[in-house]
C-alpha cells in the first residue's frame, strides 16, 4: 500500500494539509482494506510463537488495571540467554475469556505486510512509525480515559469498537515522565467535553493527533486493532544535536565559575555560541540529514538472491523518459507511448535522478542523496528494474 492508498478516500497530500497534527479524522474503508495486514490467521500465529513474547512485550489489561505478570506469566529460557517471564498460552486464553484487553506490542517488524504498511506511512509522514495490536472484547473498557505522546491511526481490523474522543488535548506531549506520571484525576478533568462517538469496523481508520484525550469500548465480540504511532523529529532533536557540537567547544566543557557576575556572562556567552552554532550552514545540513533518515530500518531478505552478486550498475532503457506533474501528482512518463505510472512524492527525486542519467553506479546513486536509508534506494532500484526503466549493466 501507499501512503494515498492508506488515507483514501481523502489521499495522503490532503490529510497532511487539513489534518495532521490539527484535527482528528475518521475514514471509513472496505471491510477487506486491511485483511492483508493483520487478520485472525496472522494474530492467531504471531501469538502462537510464544517463545517471541514476554510480559512486557504481551501485557493485558483487566477493567483498567493492568494484569500482575505473575498472574499470566512464568519464568523460562529467554532467547538470548537468561530467564524471561514469559506469557503462559493457558492463562492467557482464560482472561481473554474473561474479557481482558491483550496488548502485542513492537509487532511493526513481524510480517512482510506490516514492515511494508509502516515503509509507507514513514515515508509519507516523514516520521518513525512503531504499532502495537489491541484485541479486546465483552464491552470492557481496558484503558481509561488518557492521551498519548505520539499521532495514533488506528486501523481496525477484526469486531467492532467504539471510540470517545474528547475535545481537550495535551498540547506536544512526549514521552517523559512529566507527561508520562500525570494523575488520572488530571486526564478526567483535562479531557473536556465530548468531541464525537465514533464507531470503528473492519476497513476504518482513526487518527488522532498527539495529545487528543480518548478511550475506546469494545463490542460484545472480539474485536482488534493496531495503533500505529508515529513520532517526529522535534527541537529537543535539535537541542541533543546542540549538545554534541558544543562538546568541541572550549568554553562549554570549561567549568562554571562561582561569582554570580562572572557566571552570568559566562551564560551570556554560551547563549551566544549556541545561537551562532545553530545558525550555520553544516547545522542546517546536518538537522536536514537528520530528518530525512527519520525512520527505522526495515530490511527485507531476499533468499537465495540476496546471496548471489547484486547489481551495482544500471543503464537506463529508454531515453524518452521524464517526469511530470499533473493534477498535485508526479508521474513517470514515456513521451514516445503516452504511458505512465504515479511516483510517491518521497521519491520523485530518486526517480528524477535516474531516469536523467543513461547509465549510473549505485554508489553515485547514495552520494547524490546523502541520509538516506539503504532500503530505500534498495526498493526503488527494484521497482525500476521491475518497471523494465532500468536494467543492469
Amino acid at each position: 500500500m501507499t501512503f494515498d492508498e492508506i488515507m483514501a478516500p481523502l489521499g495522503g497530500a490532503r490529510f497532511i494539509e487539513e489534518h495532521l497534527g490539527r484535527a482528528p479524522l475518521h475514514l471509513e474503508g472496505p471491510a477487506d482494506k486491511w485483511a492483508r495486514v493483520m487478520n485472525w490467521e496472522v494474530l492467531n500465529r504471531l501469538l502462537g510463537a510464544s517463545s517471541i513474547w514476554a510480559a512486557a512485550s504481551l501485557p493485558l489489561v483487566l477493567d483498567k488495571e493492568p494484569v500482575p505478570a505473575a498472574a499470566y506469566c512464568a519464568p523460562a529460557p529467554g532467547r538470548d540467554g537468561g530467564t524471561v517471564l514469559r506469557p503462559d498460552p493457558a492463562k492467557v486464553k482464560a482472561l481473554l475469556r474473561r474479557g481482558a484487553t491483550l496488548v502485542a506490542n513492537d509487532i511493526d517488524q513481524l510480517t512482510p505486510e506490516l514492515r511494508a504498511f509502516c515503509r509507507a506511512m514513514e515515508e509519507g509522514l516523514g516520521g518513525k512509525v512503531q504499532a502495537n495490536l489491541y484485541l479486546s472484547s465483552k464491552r470492557r473498557q481496558g484503558f481509561a480515559v488518557h492521551f498519548d505522546t505520539h499521532d495514533v491511526f488506528a486501523v481496525h481490523c477484526m469486531g467492532e469498537k467504539t471510540w470517545m474522543v474528547f475535545e481537550g488535548r495535551a498540547e506536544d506531549p512526549i514521552a517523559h515522565p512529566m507527561f508520562k506520571n500525570l494523575p488520572q484525576e488530571h486526564h478526567e478533568k483535562a479531557k473536556g467535553a465530548l468531541w464525537k462517538e465514533v464507531r470503528l469496523k473492519p476497513g476504518d481508520l482513526l487518527y488522532l493527533p498527539r495529545g487528543q484525550y480518548h478511550y475506546a469500548l469494545a463490542d460484545e465480540g472480539p474485536c482488534c486493532h493496531i495503533a500505529f504511532g508515529v513520532t517526529y523529529p522535534i527541537g529537543l532533536d535539535v537541542v541533543s544535536y546542540l549538545f554534541e557540537r558544543m562538546v568541541g567547544e572550549p568554553l562549554a566543557r570549561a567549568n562554571l565559575p562561582r561569582d554570580p557576575a562572572a557566571l552570568a556572562r559566562r551564560l551570556a556567552a554560551l547563549g551566544d555560541r549556541l545561537a551562532a552554532v545553530t545558525a550555520d550552514s553544516r547545522t542546517l545540513a546536518d538537522i536536514q540529514a537528520f530528518m530525512a533518515g527519520f525512520r527505522y530500518g526495515r530490511e527485507d531478505y531476499d533468499l537465495p538472491g540476496l546471496i548471489e552478486q547484486a547489481p551495482s550498475r544500471f543503464r537506463r532503457r529508454h531515453a524518452d523518459l521524464k517526469l511530470v506533474e499533473q493534477g498535485g501528482k508526479t508521474l513517470l512518463v514515456r513521451t514516445s507511448t503516452r504511458e505512465g505510472v504515479e511516483v510517491p512524492g518521497p521519491i520523485k527525486d530518486l526517480v528524477g535522478w535516474v531516469v536523467a542519467r543513461e547509465s549510473f553506479d549505485r554508489a553515485e546513486l547514495e552520494r547524490a542523496f546523502p541520509g538516506r536509508p539503504a532500503n530505500q534506494f534498495d526498493a526503488v532500484l527494484a521497482q525500476m528494474e521491475k518497471m523494465r526503466v532500468i536494467e543492469a549493466a
